[in-house]
């Protein structure tokens, strides 16, 4: 009965005069007029849904988006060729499953080293469409960054070109179009974003059932199809010169070897259980703090030393915060010791939610504490040092005012973990002799 209803839904729309599809002319590569004609990846996956869900379609041309999106809403057209999902569309619109789905990715000049993480464009000029949709992720997550709208992706990528800006950010292929199509030949994809970019057709609220039947469509387009479609207008170079089909290949080699290895964990888990408890508490042991639960004094050495290779090869700054309980030998003598331990466990738990997830947070010994902080100004670091001390100060670990003094510097010129160490120990007790309770920092 299913497949009966499915069947007479695809006759329905098969026999209906025109169902009309809306797309402009500007958005290459995925659909652009060459020879007065519309081409490009979406009007390639348009002719395949055709062809698998047995519909006709009539393009209608729209000058902007933002004129398709009004003809969606008032019904004027039933399908729009391409988008990613978002809140504000769905509210008048319906999306279709992705028929295609590409990273975000990051163009830079080519002497620029791979981009692992969004931290490396920290302190950098981004170059990103003015109202595209990264520029509403960037805004939103990473608020502070640096960022140039511009009208159109050629124009992020001219300025990337000129050294006017240290990145541009678009779709993968829109970047590879217009870095190809312009012969920005100092220009790569040197990194991708968090963010992926989901390919959907769009309909009008009224065609449910025409979402049905694309959604058919779609789930019948094979890799090898999909495969061809981006062959066909994606020419791609990375860091190392790899074309989109060796990194395709690659990819699914990657993703077999992952999938096997996934398989065999799989069997050895039961057999595996009770060495890897044993394993996971003996690391939790020679690494975790067993009274406050966060870093060692190995472990943050360790961590340190790290953190000083990675910021002295990347050329970024690396800040510590050094600090030492008050009074805490007194606390011990009035409350006794359980009470000075649930005051060192108080103090772990609060700093730790309220600094970053990825700053690294150890007990030195006693109730001496550091806060590594990568890619981070003495400046910044003051302030975070300033904010813990007014948090320690206000909370209520016992009937008596609990406070922190701390020293605060920065990685310097052949510093090592030693002279960085002893420097921030240094203003530590600085801020000690000049009465508790306070920052020094230098």
């Amino acid at each position: 009965m299913k497949y009966l209803i499915i069947l007479f839904t695809i006759f329905l729309y098969a026999k209906k005069s025109e169902i009309f599809i809306c797309a402009t002319t500007s958005w290459a590569p995925f659909y652009t007029l060459q020879n007065h004609k519309l081409v490009g990846i979406s009007i390639d996956f348009l002719k395949l849904i055709e062809k698998k869900g047995h519909i006709k379609l009539k393009c209608k041309i729209y000058n902007s988006w933002n004129d398709i999106l009004n003809a969606i809403k008032a019904q004027k057209v039933d399908i729009s060729l391409g988008t990613n999902k978002t809140p504000q569309k769905e509210k008048f619109t319906i999306f279709t499953k992705p028929y295609a789905t590409f990273p975000i990715t990051i163009a830079t000049k080519n002497n620029v080293s791979y981009i692992a993480s969004m931290i490396f464009l920290k302190n950098k000029t981004i170059a990103i469409g003015k109202n595209y949709t990264l520029e509403h992720l960037l805004k939103k997550y990473y608020p502070s960054y640096k960022i140039i709208t511009v009208k159109d992706t050629k124009t992020a990528l001219k300025l990337v070109s000129e050294d006017k800006a240290f990145a541009a950010i678009d779709i993968m292929p829109v970047l590879i179009y217009n870095i190809n199509k312009y012969q920005f030949a100092n220009l790569k994809i040197a990194g991708k974003t968090p963010w992926e970019f989901k390919m959907r057709f769009i309909l009008s609220k009224n065609n449910m059932k025409l979402k049905n039947i694309l959604n058919q469509a779609i789930a019948k387009i094979s890799e090898e199809e999909k495969n061809q479609i981006y062959e066909k207008w994606i020419h791609v170079t990375y860091q190392k010169g790899f074309s989109l089909k060796e990194v395709l290949i690659f990819f699914s080699i990657f993703m077999a070897f992952t999938i096997i290895l996934l398989i065999w964990i799989s069997k050895l888990k039961k057999e595996l259980k009770r060495k890897t408890q044993k394993e996971k508490i003996l690391k939790k042991i020679s690494l975790i703090d067993s009274l406050t639960g966060i870093f060692n004094r190995y472990k943050t050495e360790v961590s340190l030393k790290q953190q000083i290779a990675f910021a002295n090869r990347h050329q970024i700054p690396l800040s510590i915060i050094f600090f030492d309980i008050d009074h805490f030998k007194k606390i011990n003598d009035t409350y006794g010791h359980l009470t000075g331990d649930r005051v060192l466990q108080g103090i772990s738990n609060l700093i730790k939610n309220n600094i970053r997830e990825y700053d690294i947070f150890g007990r030195w010994g006693g109730e001496e504490f550091i806060i590594i902080l990568l890619n981070t100004t003495l400046e910044e670091a003051k302030e975070v040092a300033l904010k813990l001390k007014t948090l320690i100060e206000n909370y209520h670990f016992l009937d008596t005012q609990v406070t922190c003094s701390f020293g605060v510097t920065i990685l310097k010129k052949n510093d090592n973990i030693n002279t960085l160490i002893k420097r921030a120990d240094k203003f530590m007790y600085q801020a000690k002799k000049e009465g508790r309770n306070r920052v020094i920092y230098n």
